[in-house]
């Protein structure tokens, strides 16, 4: 996998979390949530949702601090993201294995930044590739349609429904984070509720069912962390795929875990388009390098 198209599956994968579940924001933006008294926590996944949705629609925007280990990679980067559907911005800029990259997707476009590598194989002067999510080509198209159902993952309002329809609080507790008044939940997702949801009718049925065969009789499921203050607002994020990788029949070469610490909600994102003389059609470029 070439180095921009591995930056972009890792992108994506990570957009399915990193804003965990959005809340109102406080008056001067750091949402540290110790003005409000800590409430009871939540015993089910359906009430912590509903509670949280109330202020999905005050704020859209965050910035998540990322940090995971994938077996023997490392990947971590910082993703500032304001979620509004079609006119959503986002700025990923991530490390993989000491290789740095960048992703924008803004006005419908995903743009990649090319390394002195891939513009020497894709014999190109541009410093960007271009990925109309629009685009009338069937290879665009659905790598297009799989970035936006990615993203769109990330949305708050999406990452709720996410808990509500896939995910239990097994316990929880009321502690500090940081000096900050949390109640802290232990949540377990199940994973076959997250394929069927995650596939749609995206997948033929002849894939989905080998899919579901693999599955079969296995209890698979995720642990995850998660930490709220007093308004509901997430301030980390943590998630532990090993055991689920393992039961699945992958052997991944070490852990497979993910941290994910949230700021700046409810603050302004700028994410502009890169200056046009050097962004290239990506698709096309990569047609005229045989790729």
């Amino acid at each position: 996998m070439k180095r921009v198209t591995k930056l972009a599956a890792v992108a994506a994968a990570l957009a399915l979390v990193v804003t965990g579940c959005g809340a109102r924001p406080s008056a001067n933006g750091e949402n540290k949530g110790g003005e409000l008294a800590l409430a009871t926590p939540f015993t089910d996944a359906l009430g912590l949702v509903e509670a949280a949705k109330q202020g999905t629609a005050k704020t859209k925007s965050s910035k998540t601090t990322i940090d995971g280990a994938l077996g023997t990679s490392k990947v971590t980067g910082t993703l500032t993201a304001f979620y509004d559907g079609p006119a959503s911005k986002i700025e990923a800029n991530m490390t993989i294995d000491g290789e740095p990259g960048t992703l924008r997707l803004v006005n419908r476009t995903l743009f990649l930044k090319l390394d002195p590598a891939e513009k020497a194989e894709l014999k190109t002067d541009k410093n960007w590739g271009a990925v109309d999510l629009d685009s009338a080509d069937p290879r665009t198209k659905a790598f297009g349609k799989a970035m936006v159902k990615s993203f769109e993952m990330g949305d708050p309002a999406k990452q709720l429904e996410l808990i509500e329809k896939t995910g239990r609080i097994v316990r929880s507790e009321q502690t500090q984070l940081n000096g900050v008044p949390v109640n802290h939940y232990f949540v377990e997702y199940d994973v076959k509720k997250q394929i069927a949801l995650f596939l749609g009718d995206d997948v033929p049925a002849d894939q989905r069912a080998k899919i579901e065969k693999r599955l079969e009789g296995k209890d698979l499921r995720v642990p995850a962390e998660m930490w709220f203050n007093a308004e509901q607002l997430p301030l980390k994020l943590t998630m532990d795929l090993t055991s689920f990788l393992k039961s699945a029949g992958n052997t991944p070469d070490g852990e497979v875990k993910s941290t994910y610490t949230y700021s700046d909600w409810g603050k302004p994102v700028e994410v502009v388009p890169p200056p046009a003389d050097e962004v290239g059609d990506y698709a096309e470029m990569n047609k005229k390098a045989g790729r």
